[in-house]
């Protein structure tokens, strides 16, 4: 506040003295580095204190008064029939003060947004930078001759004959508003090039504040005419604070979003009273004279802020908070958004996104604690963890399903009794989600089971089968093949060939009951297990060349997983080599955290773009969904197909 009202008091100073001595015409660049750069710096000083890049912009602040302490210089001199109390002093700054801007534009774009270098290589420049800085200021505090804005002014403690400070001055002046702006982009660019996610388009909007800034120096510096130039050179000051304050509005930057709610709506209404108040004086005063209209605008002012202010408050509220206000708009909008999901996990997740960003929050998130019948609790998350959060229950038909946790703005703001409703409402339709999905999932999970029952079941059965009922069978046979010799050698030949005919008769059933047994279940799963049986598929190829990868734990998994794994990857492996025109093909398999992981990967031709569901990946899908796993067809790095099938390996 005191930089913006200095620099605004600074405007009619300059035209005062300028009127009556000969003095430096004013810059716009002076003035929008005196005041924008602290506004923004202020906000940043307040939300991250530990942060130098607010206090950085908060440097400029000090400008507005060098400016007016050098006109008190020359009034002093120049004007006022004697000499000012602290002219000296103003003097003395008037010659010095304008180096402070030398450090800020550099450094800022060197440590922007955290604070920190990119890395420890670029401390060097940094202290280059302050180096110079300190050296053209100290030049130039000692150097002999005028002030900044008057050669009429002498420095008060210039060393006389000292010329060459001027020079050291000029030298740091060049080397960190040049080089060093250039170094600070340079770093800039490399930090956002190594930045992801939000941190990489707010420093974006920085690099573009920085370059804007270079561009216009450098258009400055070719220009004709001293108002192009000064013109160019306040535009490109504007860059780097603009760039600031957009990442700081529009990804939340430095917890400034309740100050900057504050700010802008007495900055509103302040600027709506000024207005009223000018016009009412004004135009009644050119009407009236003698009237005593300030008591009249006093009065109609206090009520348009009584009656504005609300209005203004739930127009900023809108654009900082979303609809705080408005628990129905709220609830109407996470609806809309929930609406599209295919389940109810996808619509958990959904809603807490809505919610988020309907009432501009930080942090939402669903803890839910044990689902339907003991399932495993349900959770979504949307956006990053803050310091602190509020807990609202929720619940679903008389049960207690979960929690939702709302963070907390910056500055710990209350809640409006409509946030509380809307969140409230919110949780309830959570906990509703949140109920529906355990269901979901206990469903599938009870399909898991019944499936890993039955193959158990299938596996018991081949078993008891093949080493029980079909020896019994191929046993009987032999005995009959015996009997009806010794049938034919008592000279009873009719006999033996009825005899002949029974056996052949349980031969074939013993050779159906075999085709029984091999179609219950894999009999190589139950002679070289699931290890074997995988590393069996891709031998005896020739082309493509075949390789197995398998890890332990294949052979102690449940029948069920064992019997869709294996048929998962012969039915991949058959596909890859009949139609991928590969020359290499590799099969992967391992237990990593109870879950099996499957792949078959090739070299080939890769999948079309609009793959058509045969029948083969539609068996490979419902193999992995019987058991509550899934396929994934991906495309490999370098060219070829990745089938991919993750099933669940814990034992049930």
């Amino acid at each position: 506040m005191v930089a913006v009202v200095s620099t605004i008091a600074y405007i009619p100073f300059h035209v005062w003295t300028a009127n009556r001595a000969d003095i430096a015409p004013r810059s716009w660049g002076d003035v929008v580095l005196a005041s924008a750069w602290p506004v923004i710096g202020a906000f940043v000083v307040r939300g991250r204190p530990r942060n130098p890049v607010g206090w950085l912009l908060m440097v400029p602040a000090s400008y507005a008064p060098y400016l007016n302490l050098s006109l008190y210089a020359v009034v002093s001199a120049e004007i006022a029939d004697h000499p000012l109390p602290g002219a000296d002093f103003a003097a003395w700054i008037g010659t010095w003060g304008f180096t402070q801007y030398f450090v800020v534009v550099p450094l800022l774009l060197l440590l922007f947004p955290d604070g920190q270098l990119p890395d420890r290589r670029w401390r060097f420049a940094a202290y280059g930078i302050v180096f110079m800085a300190a050296l053209a200021a100290l030049g130039a505090m000692f150097r002999d001759g005028g002030i900044d804005i008057s050669d009429d002014v002498e420095n008060p403690f210039g060393i006389p004959g000292a010329t060459w400070l001027g020079y050291l001055t000029l030298a740091g002046a060049f080397a960190t508003l040049l080089p060093g702006t250039a170094i600070g982009v340079a770093a800039l660019v490399v930090r956002t090039r190594r930045a992801v996610g939000v941190r990489r388009t707010q420093l974006q909007w920085l690099v573009l504040g920085g370059l804007f800034l270079v561009v216009c120096w450098a258009l400055s510096f070719g220009s004709d005419g001293r108002v192009a130039v000064d013109v160019l050179f306040a535009l490109g000051l504007l860059g780097p604070p603009v760039g600031i304050a957009v990442a700081m509005l529009r990804h939340r930057m430095f917890d400034v979003v309740v100050v900057l709610n504050r700010t802008i709506v007495y900055a509103v209404l302040t600027l709506v009273m000024v207005g009223v108040y000018a016009g009412l004086v004004v135009g009644v005063g050119r009407i009236a004279p003698a009237s005593t209209v300030g008591f009249g605008a006093v009065a109609v002012i206090a009520l348009l802020a009584a009656v504005g202010r609300g209005a203004v408050q739930k127009a900023v509220d809108r654009w900082l908070f979303g609809h705080r206000h408005d628990p129905y708009a709220v609830v109407a909008r996470v609806g809309r958004h929930v609406a599209p999901a295919s389940e109810p996990v996808e619509a958990l997740q959904r809603l807490v996104d809505a919610l988020r960003r309907a009432l501009r929050l930080p942090y939402v998130a669903f803890r839910g604690t044990n689902g339907a019948h003991g399932s495993p609790a349900v959770q979504a998350v949307s956006g990053s963890p803050v310091a602190g959060w509020r807990t609202v229950p929720a619940q679903a038909l008389g049960q207690d399903i979960g929690e939702l946790h709302v963070g907390i703005r910056p500055g710990n703001e209350r809640w409006t009794p409509e946030e509380q409703a809307a969140v409230e409402e919110v949780a309830a339709r959570a906990a509703t989600l949140a109920y529906a999905a355990a269901l979901v999932a206990d469903v599938a999970r009870s399909r898991a089971r019944i499936v890993v029952a039955r193959e158990e079941e299938r596996r018991r059965l081949r078993a008891d089968l093949h080493d029980g009922v079909g020896p019994s069978l191929a046993g009987t046979a032999h005995q009959l093949d015996a009997l009806a010799r010794r049938i034919e050698a008592s000279g009873q030949p009719e006999l033996a060939d009825r005899a002949r005919a029974v056996r052949d008769r349980l031969r074939q059933t013993v050779t159906d009951l075999r085709s029984v047994v091999h179609g219950l279940r894999p009999p190589i799963l139950d002679q070289l297990g699931l290890t074997g049986a995988l590393r069996d598929l891709v031998g005896g190829y020739e082309t493509p060349c075949c390789t197995a990868e398998l890890g332990t734990g294949l052979d102690e998994l449940p029948a069920a997983v064992e019997v869709a794994a294996y048929a998962i990857a012969a039915e991949a492996v058959a596909n890859a080599v009949r139609h991928s025109a590969a020359s290499e093909l590799a099969l992967v398999a391992g237990v990593h955290a109870e879950t099996l992981v499957v792949e078959v990967r090739d070299n080939g031709c890769g999948m079309p773009v609009y793959p058509h569901a045969g029948v083969g990946l539609r068996s490979m899908g419902e193999r992995a969904g019987e058991v509550g796993g899934r396929v994934d067809v991906l495309p490999c790095p370098g060219g070829g197909t990745i089938l991919r099938a993750t099933l669940p390996g814990g034992t049930s």
